[in-house]
């Protein structure tokens, strides 16, 4: 036994040495090589930006991982981790001149990619951009760390660095800035420039800290006090990276958790045999979250709203509005601007009632009072969507009824005409104000309330 773990620890020393087969100087000259942007290397960025960005937004993956196999941009990222790590100040100063270069002209390129792009639509390619985490950083550290350690050794490089660019994905949140800036959404702008920070930041820290753990040979001694001043910035830059995406991720899982929460309440409880509940929306809020379905057939009663209200807390949703749309609608798609869908409700309604009718006449009955609230609503939402289609080509549909806020949720319960506006990009304020006056006038109605949502 005693035999057993002196060579025991010996194997793992040798398995997991990473000194074995290290080219120091041949590893140093490549890096140094990487970190130039002239002339091929410029216009190979330029190229994979241009397929990063069309991959985008085609929202086609193999696209977008072929892009980032033919990208360049790992290469000063990585140098400014090695000058770091062997205090080479000319080679950090050209690493980072170089890094803002080829950030600037991906980001400029992709923005004239998405200005002359006819597909506007955020894809969720793009979406998936604006929202780093720090499971972000986690990728970043271990996708450098695996990157630095094969560009130690000649013979592993060509299976690793692949996988490394695919994973740290560079390329993307410069295009989806790119998009941001073509369409005018900062949000865009900053949510993806924030994740290209995260995975710079880290891959370069993650190549300081094998290029130290390694022992590679220093080019120059700092003085004590500029050593100290770039521990403090180095610290910062981590400070400054990480702590929003923490707050982010926490975000994103208060969110995750209240999407699950929120369909298990609607597939538990909003289930009828005497009504149907179509179009159900969950809508997640930091202070108050809201699960909004519209009910077709039997108006449900104050008692039962009342449960369902109290079914929320044991779902974990007790901050959740719960609002129930219970009239007859109308709702116009783009492909029939000017006609009422009604057929496919008909007949759910008569399929799902079936059980709970209990004659012939009464199933009669149900479908025609259906029929008539529809119709009475057929002519002026017909004429006002095709008007509104006409001048505004992004409405999808629009949504006509009367919303009832249910008593025991937050606000005060009423019953006001209302109408729901699906676009595939919301119209500014002025527009969206002109279009209020417009529905007034043409339902001759007082008081309306007008919604807008985006279809994505």
């Amino acid at each position: 036994m005693t035999r057993t773990l002196p060579r025991l620890g010996v194997w793992f020393r040798n398995a997991f040495s990473l000194r074995e087969a290290l080219d120091e100087a041949a590893m140093i000259e490549e890096i140094n090589a990487g970190v130039e942007f002239r002339g091929t290397t410029l216009w190979a960025l330029v190229l994979a930006i241009v397929v990063a960005s069309v991959g985008l937004n085609v929202n086609s993956t193999a696209v977008i991982i072929g892009a980032m196999l033919i990208s360049p941009l790992m290469g000063p990222i990585i140098g400014a981790g090695l000058a770091l790590g062997i205090n080479d100040t000319g080679l950090l100063r050209r690493a980072v001149r170089n890094l803002a270069i080829a950030a600037a002209v991906s980001v400029v390129t992709s923005a004239i990619y998405f200005s002359l792009s006819p597909l506007a639509d955020a894809q969720s390619e793009l979406l998936a951009r604006t929202r780093p985490t720090i499971y972000d950083v986690l990728i970043a550290l271990a996708g450098g760390s695996a990157g630095v350690i094969a560009a130690t050794r000649r013979s592993d490089r060509g299976n690793v660095l692949p996988g490394v660019a695919i994973a740290t994905a560079l390329m993307p949140p410069l295009c989806t800035a790119g998009y941001g800036i073509a369409n005018g959404d900062p949000a865009f702008v900053l949510g993806a420039l924030y994740l290209f920070v995260i995975n710079s930041v880290f891959i370069c820290l993650s190549t300081l800290g094998v290029i130290r753990l390694l022992g590679f040979q220093q080019r120059e001694q700092l003085e004590p006090d500029e050593a100290r001043r770039r521990r403090v910035i180095i610290t910062a830059a981590i400070v400054i990276t990480i702590v929003p995406s923490i707050y982010v991720a926490w975000q994103v899982v208060r969110e995750t958790r209240f999407d699950g929460a929120a369909r298990r309440f609607a597939a538990e409880n909003l289930v009828f045999t005497d009504r149907s509940a179509v179009q159900t929306a969950f809508r997640y809020g930091r202070d108050s979250s809201t699960i909004e379905t519209t009910l077709i057939g039997q108006p449900l009663g104050a008692e039962a709203e009342g449960a369902l209200v109290r079914r929320l807390e044991s779902y974990g949703l007790g901050r959740t509005r719960l609002v129930l749309h219970q009239s007859g609608s109308g709702t116009i798609q783009p492909e029939q601007l000017g006609q009422v869908v009604r057929a496919g409700i008909l007949e759910d309604l008569y399929k799902r009632n079936e059980s709970a009718l209990a004659s012939r006449d009464d199933r009669i009955r149900v479908l025609e009072s259906e029929i008539v609230r529809l119709r009475s609503q057929e002519g002026p939402m017909s004429d006002a969507t095709s008007e509104l289609g006409a001048l505004y080509p992004e409405l999808r549909s629009l949504l006509l009824g009367r919303v009832r806020t249910v008593p025991g949720t937050a606000g005060a319960a009423d019953s006001t005409l209302t109408v729901v506006a699906t676009w595939r990009r919301v119209p500014p304020q002025a527009d969206q104000q002109r279009i209020g006056a417009f529905l007034r006038q043409r339902l001759h109605a007082d008081s309306l309330r007008l919604r807008h949502v985006t279809d994505r």
